[in-house]
C-alpha cells in the first residue's frame, strides 16, 4: 500500500504532535486548552469522538470538481481564513486561472460569495485509510501524549487522532487534483499543515498567506513562499526558527514576501462615527464584557459588540442574552457580517490581545487596548509598544481616549506599515491582486520584479532571515483586474 507508507513516512519526520501544532507543541502556551473543560471527556469518549467525526464527514458522493485536475488549489479553515484569502482566490479567477478552493462545510452557510468553494468532505477511502493509520499508529499516539500533559489523552486525544482523517483526505485530494500550488493561510492548525505536509510529499509548492498577527509561538516557516503582512511578521518569525521537529524533513526553505494584510477593509471616518466597537474573542471573560459594555452605555455611549469566529456557544448565549432589549448595543456576528462592514459602522474598536487592533488601525478607526482582566502576556502581539493601538486600564480611561480622539486620532503610518506594508501605498486595499499577480508569475517560471516599491522579499533562505538580509524589490507592473 503505497499511501500507507507515504503517510507513515509523513508522520515518522512529523508526528501527530507536530502535525496538531497548538495542542502538541505549545499547550502551556494556551491557558484555554487547559482550563475550559471540553464536552467530552476521558480517553473512551475521546476515542467514540474521532470515531463520530468520521461519520459526520463522510459523503459517498464527493464533489466532480476533485476529478479535474487544477493549477492552484486553496484550502480554508476558518472564516478569518478564508476572509485572508478570497481576494486572492477572485483574483486568479479574473484572470483565467483554473482554481479548486475547498473550505470547512460551516462556512458555506450565511455567505453568497462563497457559494463557489468545494465543501471539505470524506471519502469511503478516507474513513478506511483513517481507521488503518488510528490502528496502527493510535497506541504509540497514546503513550507517548500520557508522557506530554495529563489533559493531552483526556481532553484533546480525538484533536491529535483527527491528523489521521486529514492526511488521507488531502493525500487522496491532492493525487487526484495534481496542483502546482496549494494555498493556504494558516501554519498552525492541523488540517492546514496536514495539507502542506503532503504538498511537500508529493512536490507541490506551498504557498501561505499571513490572516492575522503572528506570535513567537508559531511554527517556523517550511514553505515555498510566505506572504506575510509587514516586517514585524517577518522579525517575528525569525524567532520561531526553533519551533520544528529535530527529524530531517524533507521541506522547502521559503521565499517572504512583505505583501501587506491581505482581507479587505474600507477606510472608516474614524471620529466622525459615534459607535465604539468592542471586540471579544475566547481568551476574554465574557461576564466582564458584559460589564464594560454596560459601562459604556450609561455613560452615553453606542456600542457594537463583535465576537470571534471561534466563539463559543455559551459565550454567544451571553451576549445575546444580556443586550436582546437594548437599543444601544447592536451585536456584529462574524458569520453574518464581514469585518469591513463591522469596522465602517465605528469611530473607536476596544479589544485586548486580539489582532483586530491591526484591522481597525487600516480602516482609520482608533484601536484602543484594554485588557478585561490581566492578560497572561500583555500586549501579546506588541501594537502597543509599536504605537498602533492606545493603552488605557480603566473605563474611565477608555472614555478619555474616545474624548480626546475626536480631535486627534488614529495610528501613526509608520506603526501600522510596520505591520501591513502596503498601508497608504498604491496597493493598500488591492493586497490579493498582489499575491494573485505574484503567484501568475511564478506559475509561468517567470521572476518576481525588482523595480523601486515600498516591499521586499527574500530570494535567500530562512539563514538569511536570521541574519536580516532582505533584498529590495516587489511592485509588479502589470494589468490588474478592476
Amino acid at each position: 500500500m503505497r499511501w500507507f507508507k507515504e503517510i507513515t513516512g509523513i508522520l515518522n519526520n512529523e508526528p501527530e504532535t507536530w502535525l496538531a501544532y497548538l495542542h502538541g507543541q505549545q499547550l502551556h502556551n494556551r491557558p484555554m486548552l487547559t482550563r475550559e473543560k471540553p464536552r467530552y471527556r476521558g480517553f473512551f469518549l475521546q476515542v467514540a469522538k474521532f470515531g463520530a467525526l468520521l461519520l459526520r464527514d463522510l459523503r459517498l458522493k464527493q464533489p466532480l470538481e476533485l476529478k479535474h485536475r487544477a493549477k492552484f488549489l486553496v484550502f480554508a479553515g476558518t472564516a478569518n481564513q478564508m476572509g485572508s484569502l478570497d481576494k486572492t482566490v477572485s483574483s486568479l479567477e479574473y484572470r483565467g486561472e483554473e482554481l479548486i478552493s475547498i473550505c470547512d462545510p460551516q462556512l458555506l452557510t450565511g455567505r453568497d460569495r462563497v457559494k463557489d468553494h468545494i465543501p471539505y468532505q470524506l471519502s469511503i477511502t478516507d474513513v478506511v485509510r483513517s481507521v488503518i493509520l488510528f490502528t496502527y499508529r493510535g497506541y504509540g499516539l497514546y503513550r507517548m501524549l500520557k508522557k506530554k500533559h495529563p489533559v493531552s489523552v483526556k481532553w484533546h486525544f480525538a484533536t491529535f487522532c483527527r491528523v489521521y482523517i486529514y492526511l488521507a483526505y488531502f493525500y487522496r485530494v491532492l493525487s487526484q487534483v495534481k496542483p502546482e500550488f496549494v494555498i493556504t493561510a494558516n501554519d498552525h492548525n492541523a488540517p492546514n499543515r496536514c495539507m502542506l505536509a503532503v504538498a511537500h510529499l508529493q512536490g507541490i509548492k506551498t504557498v501561505y498567506l499571513q490572516h492575522a498577527s503572528v506570535s513567537p509561538i508559531f511554527p517556523a516557516l517550511r514553505l515555498n513562499y510566505a506572504f506575510l503582512d509587514g516586517q514585524s511578521a517577518l522579525d517575528i518569525y525569525r524567532e520561531c526558527e526553533r519551533n520544528q521537529p529535530s527529524t530531517a524533513r524533507n521541506v522547502p526553505i521559503p521565499q517572504v514576501i512583505l505583501s501587506g494584510q491581505k482581507k479587505y477593509l474600507k477606510r472608516s471616518n474614524g471620529p466622525n462615527k459615534k459607535v465604539v466597537g468592542v471586540a471579544l474573542n475566547a481568551l476574554d471573560n465574557a461576564e466582564a464584557g458584559i460589564e464594560l459594555i454596560n459601562a459604556l452605555v450609561e455613560n452615553g455611549q453606542a456600542v457594537c459588540l463583535r465576537w470571534h469566529p471561534g466563539q463559543a456557544r455559551r459565550d454567544i448565549g451571553q451576549y445575546r442574552g444580556a443586550f436582546a432589549n437594548s437599543e444601544r448595543v447592536e451585536l456584529s456576528d462574524p458569520r453574518e457580517e464581514f469585518v469591513s462592514n463591522f469596522m465602517e459602522k465605528i469611530g473607536w474598536l476596544i479589544a485586548g490581545n486580539s489582532s483586530i487592533h491591526l484591522e481597525a488601525a487600516l480602516a482609520g478607526v482608533m484601536p484602543i487596548y484594554y485588557e478585561l482582566e490581566p492578560a497572561d502576556q500583555p500586549d501579546y502581539y506588541g501594537y502597543v509598544k509599536h504605537g498602533l493601538a492606545a493603552p488605557a486600564s480603566s473605563v474611565g480611561e477608555v472614555l478619555k481616549l474616545i474624548e480626546n480622539a475626536r480631535d486627534n486620532h488614529g495610528s501613526s503610518a509608520e506603526a501600522v506599515r510596520y505591520y501591513s506594508s502596503t498601508y497608504l501605498t498604491e496597493w493598500e486595499s488591492r493586497e490579493g491582486e498582489l499575491v494573485a499577480e505574484c503567484l501568475r508569475r511564478l506559475s509561468v517560471g517567470g521572476a518576481l520584479p525588482v523595480e523601486v516599491s515600498e516591499f521586499y522579499y527574500t530570494s535567500e533562505p530562512v539563514e538569511s532571515l536570521r541574519q536580516g538580509q532582505i533584498l529590495k524589490g516587489i511592485s509588479p507592473d502589470c494589468s490588474l483586474a478592476p
